[in-house]
């Protein structure tokens, strides 16, 4: 998407068509798979970080794409850096890592002449907020609130569930014990789970996950400490983990194992109700909007009172105020709005004197 004021800029929507004045930020790699189905024939500029950038040129050039390492500007997390765009504006931004891995960024972008942040971007939940909170320069940059707030809001509605992962690491031994001890096959999408699986391999499931030769290498771009899957530690094998890309060229040709559906492990890269309150909380936005992925119709969830009263102008009285207006406005009130006036028969000219009011249709 793009903010309206500044269309130079892109958030996580890589253009088909090329554009030298493009600026295009990618902080997570969630629905990458999705929208380069077509690859463009050369890359405008992205800004993001380096294990980003080493994941995304992987995956591209697995592809058959046309990327090279100068279609990247490579910023350092957490590190303020200039924008200048086409109409000479000047901007600064900033990249920050709210996961463990980096590989779940914040987009922050201010104006340098008064240090007012005008945008926050976020798209994917943020696992380590204490991450962000420990950064001075990001704290600095937050201190006034920010102008507009951009949200995923796919999980706005949803009652939030807190994950457990020692009882998620018992309950994929278990389902593997259910089916005569085999081993446990789960097919994810090649990017956005890497949190997940770090945290997995931080439970009794340590030295027992086997990752797909697609993925490991995937992952390797955002950690080289592999010590925790299955290949270092021979402790046996409870859990393959392997990217659709991979199951789909493999098929079902793998015996003894048994598939477990991703949806009953209840967690997902899109940010939870605590997630998004958070953040509002963090922001104190003055607007919060939601964030329109390339591939929907336009049509974003509405804005939860809960998430309003985080607002820096938020007030309970002109909420209420607003919507009883909107229930009890009278019919002929409504029926008088419009682009056009009703032509009333007058006389050619009409001459006013001096006590007459000059106040006219």
């Amino acid at each position: 998407m793009r903010p309206k004021d500044h269309p130079d800029l892109r958030f996580d929507v890589i253009p088909k068509l090329f554009d030298a004045h493009f600026k295009v930020f990618v902080t997570n790699l969630v629905h990458v798979e999705e929208q380069l189905h077509l690859l463009p024939r050369q890359f405008c500029r992205m800004y993001t970080t380096r294990p980003l950038a080493n994941q995304l040129q992987q995956y591209l050039k697995l592809r058959k794409a046309n990327i090279k390492e100068q279609d990247f500007k490579v910023v350092e997390e957490g590190q303020p850096f200039p924008l200048v765009l086409s109409d000479g504006k000047r901007l600064e931004a900033m990249l920050c890592s709210g996961s463990h891995l980096g590989h779940s960024l914040i987009l922050l972008i201010r104006r340098p002449q008064d240090g007012r942040l005008l945008y926050c971007y976020s798209a994917v939940r943020l696992d380590n907020l204490g991450r962000l909170l420990g950064n001075s320069i990001f704290n600095s940059w937050i201190v006034k609130g920010t102008e507009h707030l951009y949200l995923n809001l796919t999980s706005v509605n949803e009652q939030f569930e807190p994950v457990d992962f020692d009882r998620m690491a018992i309950t994929i031994e278990e389902y593997g014990n259910q089916n005569n001890g085999v081993e446990v096959c789960l097919v994810l999408p090649l990017f956005g789970y890497e949190e997940m699986l770090w945290k997995l391999a931080h439970t009794q499931l340590n030295g027992h996950i086997r990752l797909g030769d697609v993925l490991k290498d995937s992952y390797k771009c955002l950690s080289s400490d592999l010590e925790r899957f299955q290949g270092f530690h021979c402790l046996g094998q409870w859990l393959y983990v392997c990217s659709s890309l991979e199951h789909s060229q493999q098929g079902n040709q793998q015996e003894n194992v048994v598939f477990l559906n991703i949806e009953h492990l209840k967690w997902s890269p899109p940010p939870t109700r605590m997630h998004l309150r958070q953040l509002c909380s963090l922001m104190r936005p003055q607007h919060i909007q939601g964030i329109v992925h390339f591939h929907s119709n336009g049509i974003v969830p509405p804005i939860p009172t809960y998430l309003k009263r985080f607002k820096a102008n938020y007030s309970p009285q002109k909420e209420g105020l607003t919507l009883s207006r909107v229930q009890v406005e009278p019919q002929e009130k409504v029926a008088s709005k419009g682009h056009y006036r009703a032509l009333l028969n007058r006389k050619a000219f009409e001459y006013l004197n001096d006590l007459d009011s000059t106040d006219s249709d």
